[in-house]
């Protein structure tokens, strides 16, 4: 859920308002069967609307999508993530990086991209899509290779490295 709905956000900003979101679970529910009992009931944009998470129309979707995945979310691929409404490239390999161990994606944020130019690499100032982003996804792959780094490492020292700029 964080995956989804940080994208355009700030990560402290959106962190803070999920946990006010997910408050309202019962005890031992998790998170996609709060999404899915909201779903049922016709809740769902009540709740958003209370919390105020924004981008109401576009959360509802790729939480109605990510439903679907409930039982299989640890195997769930790219291409099936990204066939949800309101998940795109970099929502998706957020979420496979970040959720499973040696995962080979990478996630160009506008972060990824600024150290691929400091790189040497030929990337642009916000997201690529398609053919282009599996380019220097293949290159940031790369750089962590030379720099004996697992991806999400990487990844995670470069967010910190620019996000304290």
């Amino acid at each position: 859920m964080f995956c989804i709905m940080v994208a355009g956000k700030s990560a402290k900003q959106i962190s803070q308002k999920l946990h006010q979101f997910l408050n309202h679970r019962n005890n031992g529910e998790s998170p996609i069967e709060y999404l899915d009992n909201m779903i049922q009931e016709g809740s769902l944009d009540y709740m958003m609307k209370q919390c105020r998470l924004g981008q109401y129309g576009r959360l509802a979707k790729a939480f109605q999508g990510i439903v679907h995945f409930r039982n299989r979310l640890d195997k769930v691929s790219v291409n099936d993530l990204e066939s949800v409404t309101g998940i795109g490239p970099k929502t998706a390999r957020f979420f496979i990086l970040h959720s499973r161990k040696n995962a080979s994606h990478a996630v160009l944020d506008t972060h990824i991209l600024k150290w691929l130019r400091a790189h040497g690499e030929d990337a642009p100032k916000s997201t690529p899509s398609g053919k282009k982003y599996t380019q220097l996804e293949e290159r940031f792959i790369y750089w962590a290779g030379q720099y004996n780094m697992k991806i999400a490492d990487l990844d995670l020292h470069v967010w910190k490295q620019y996000s304290q700029k």
